[in-house]
């Protein structure tokens, strides 16, 4: 496959990838809403600490086996490899989960007396506790088809998720079964899909017995990445069991909405990830250095021409978006989105560059930069939450972020440079600011304005970044050429 055309591919992959997300972002906008409204405060605040001590314990639970499906089969073309390796990490996993939800369910009584403060966190606690297993089953499904590129059926397959996993959940709010209505809506809308998953696999490669030949070597590749995946939970949750302990399970509420609100400026960041990993492990494999770059380049450049301005937006968007999506007790919060926001954006190089990290097989490297941050996060947020609360808590955030982000660049380029589009990332902030400025000067209030505003944004920040050049005359001719090209196959669809 001629370059440009392996480029359209990966465009039009991404493309199937970020429609998703923007589908999975405007229903956790619909959701936010009713849960902040329907559950309170306090229930919201335990519904955030359970989820971020799920989060803790999947990567876990999956040794990194989803990640070293997609890089050591992307290239692979031996079905029976292929099948054995899916079904044996799969086997893997199913053990590992099914331990660590017994473990969470065995100290619910503990953590919700020592960490959420709250004895009646225990029900919800063990109620949960089985996500664990669902959630790295479920992830563990999703890995064939990243590793077989197949991101159209991806896509839709998470979509169709996240649509189910809304709709019951808001239903069972909406009838009056409070956050336990919530949990177990999770759980049965997880069992649902990971079956639906396994009989797609089922029907494209076939089911064996399986033989585990090739798990030693991937846990030995992953088992750096299992701390690495706890140190990055410190980094980007523990500040809310540190806000629960100093300031109470409301204020980690608060908190929790904001923080979700300033995380929407990295919305591309996880569909880019998702479709980079497999495409440059591929290259990679195959000899094809040049290519590799070519992606990574390309792929920085239009992260942030996404993520730039979106943290200008939501900076200045703030307090009409939690006051329309909130009640007025979460409104206090919208000091913290900027701090997320833009320290996301500088977080975004290390996200980027651990595909880099993983290709060479120096997995050991992110132990170390992952602790530098971890510590310095967890110290800044002690030091500052007790004297100026959630805001501390939102600076904190943002210093372990840049910093994580500028080492892991500095580290990398050892291993593999590549052209990281300076001038473009200037023109955009430039652009952003422009922006920034026309919606402060237009200040929505309402529902309606605030999306007119987001409207005039995108429109205003795309054409100053025109008019600046921010694209060359040959990246307008090929989104030009995408376009059309996509249009015509929908017309023949159609026809």
């Amino acid at each position: 496959m001629e370059p440009k055309e392996e480029y359209a591919t990966f465009g039009k992959h991404l493309g199937y990838v970020i429609a998703a997300n923007v589908a999975i972002l405007l229903l956790n906008l619909v959701q936010i809403p009713v849960l902040t409204k329907g559950l309170g405060v306090n229930l919201y605040g335990i519904w955030s600490l359970i989820n971020i001590a799920i989060s803790l314990m999947v990567p876990i639970a999956l040794i990194s086996l989803n990640l070293a499906i997609v890089r050591f089969l992307a290239a692979e073309n031996n079905e029976d490899r292929i099948r054995d390796d899916l079904i044996s990490a799969f086997s893997v996993v199913f053990i590992t989960g099914a331990v660590l939800s017994i473990f969470l369910f065995l100290l619910s009584d503990l953590i919700a007396s020592s960490i959420f403060k709250d004895v009646s966190a225990t029900y919800y606690i063990k109620i949960a506790s089985v996500l664990i297993l669902i959630n790295s089953l479920y992830l563990m499904s999703l890995s064939f088809f990243r590793m077989r590129r197949s991101m159209g059926l991806y896509s839709l397959l998470i979509v169709i998720f996240n649509i189910s996993a809304v709709a019951l959940i808001i239903t069972s709010t909406l009838l009056g079964y409070k956050l336990t209505g919530v949990l177990i809506a999770s759980v049965i809308n997880g069992i649902i899909f990971i079956l639906i998953n396994l009989i797609i696999i089922h029907k494209k490669i076939g089911f064996k017995y399986p033989t585990l030949s090739h798990m030693k070597s991937y846990i030995r590749w992953g088992l750096p990445l299992i701390p690495n995946a706890s140190i990055l939970w410190i980094i980007n949750t523990s500040d809310r069991y540190i806000i629960s302990y100093f300031l109470g399970v409301d204020a980690a509420g608060i908190y929790s909405a904001a923080y979700t609100i300033g995380e929407y400026s990295l919305f591309i960041l996880g569909p880019l990830i998702i479709v980079l990993y497999p495409t440059i492990s591929r290259h990679y494999d195959q000899g094809n250095l040049t290519e590799t770059k070519g992606y990574l380049k390309y792929s920085i450049k239009y992260l942030m021409m996404i993520a730039i301005p979106s943290a200008f937006g939501l900076s200045i968007l703030a307090k009409p978006l939690l006051n329309v999506l909130t009640t007025p007790q979460f409104i206090s919060g919208s000091v913290v989105v900027p701090f997320v926001a833009f320290g996301a954006v500088i977080y975004s190089f290390f996200q980027v560059c651990l595909c880099i990290i993983q290709l060479v097989g120096k997995t050991e490297i992110t132990v170390r930069l992952l602790g530098i941050a971890a510590v310095l996060n967890i110290a800044l947020n002690f030091l500052l939450i007790p004297k100026i609360g959630i805001i501390g808590a939102a600076i904190a955030t943002f210093i372990a972020y840049a910093v994580l982000g500028i080492l892991t660049l500095i580290v990398t380029r050892r291993y593999m440079k590549f052209d990281l589009s300076l001038p473009f990332i200037g023109k955009s902030v430039i652009s952003s600011s422009i922006m920034t400025l026309c919606i402060w000067a237009i200040s929505p209030k309402t529902l309606v304005w605030t999306i007119i505003s987001i409207i005039a944004g995108v429109l205003i920040y795309f054409s100053i970044l025109f008019i600046i050049r921010g694209f060359s005359k040959s990246e307008i001719t090929f989104f030009i050429k995408f376009v059309k090209d996509g249009l015509g196959k929908i017309h023949d669809l159609k026809g």
